[in-house]
């Protein structure tokens, strides 16, 4: 386990985790770490669905049918 140490946390921030950890009935390290964890999977997760997005978007359109599709994907993969 890694040990992580921040200072000068603005007290409006610092009393918003306080009162986030006597909800949660957690310690203020255990707040602090669910909170953290909730955020950098959030930015992930957005990230993913950006790039879902832009795939979607910028995807080329097709009249050929799937099997002809999958056809051509078998051929490039196997040279």
């Amino acid at each position: 386990m890694h040990t992580l140490q921040i200072r000068n946390i603005p007290d409006e921030l610092y009393n918003k985790l306080v009162a986030s950890s006597e909800e949660s009935r957690r310690s203020l390290t255990q707040e602090a770490i669910v909170l953290l964890e909730k955020a950098v999977n959030q930015n992930t997760n957005h990230k993913k669905k950006l790039a879902i997005e832009t795939i979607k978007k910028t995807r080329i359109k097709s009249n050929l049918p799937i099997s002809e599709i999958n056809a051509l994907i078998r051929k490039e993969r196997d040279k």
